[in-house]
């Protein structure tokens, strides 16, 4: 079960962080030997369940006339380890940075701007998803208001997926 992370100081996410941003970690145990955050990040972020995804299909059918960035299927279609090593999977979920014990994925859109971090830590031993927000205005507040609940249900589910996919302990 998805338990509350505090994401360390030193992390990636850290270069965007600032006064009034959003900032939430969940984790669960890690296997051993645990992958390295390339095969984590597949395993766990791009193996959301059915509803998750439909639930974001109906985000962007819902927030095209806003003229937010929507995603489309190639978005949330797994990338290979290789694009997530050489940053170079694009679209909404964006490969910014990756180590073998993190990648951040996100874009920038006019409402907000949103960076995840599946963080190995083996310190802690567990896997982390984290999603740091930086709203631009109202509306971006209101959105992060209204998809809150979903992301804290979204997020659990993911890693609670990787539980089935064999890849973490029961702890």
């Amino acid at each position: 079960m998805a338990k509350a992370f505090r994401y360390p100081p030193e992390g990636a996410l850290m270069q965007y962080y600032g006064p009034g941003d959003f900032l939430d970690s969940q984790s669960v145990p890690l296997p051993h030997p645990a992958p390295d955050a390339a095969e984590l990040t597949i395993a766990i972020f791009f193996n959301m369940p059915g509803w998750a995804r439909a639930l974001l299909g109906l985000r962007n059918l819902l927030m095209t006339p806003f003229g937010l960035k929507t995603g489309s299927e190639s978005d949330i279609a797994p990338p290979t380890v290789e694009q997530i090593n050489s940053c170079s999977y694009s679209g909404i979920f964006a490969v910014h940075s990756a180590t073998p014990t993190e990648v951040i994925l996100g874009t920038d859109d006019k409402h907000l701007d949103f960076r995840v971090s599946i963080l190995k830590d083996e310190t802690a031993d567990c896997v982390s998803l984290s999603t740091w927000v930086r709203p631009h205005n109202l509306f971006g507040r209101a959105y992060l208001t209204v998809i809150y609940p979903f992301h804290r249900l979204i997020v659990a589910r993911c890693l609670a997926n990787a539980q089935k996919l064999g890849l973490t302990v029961s702890g």
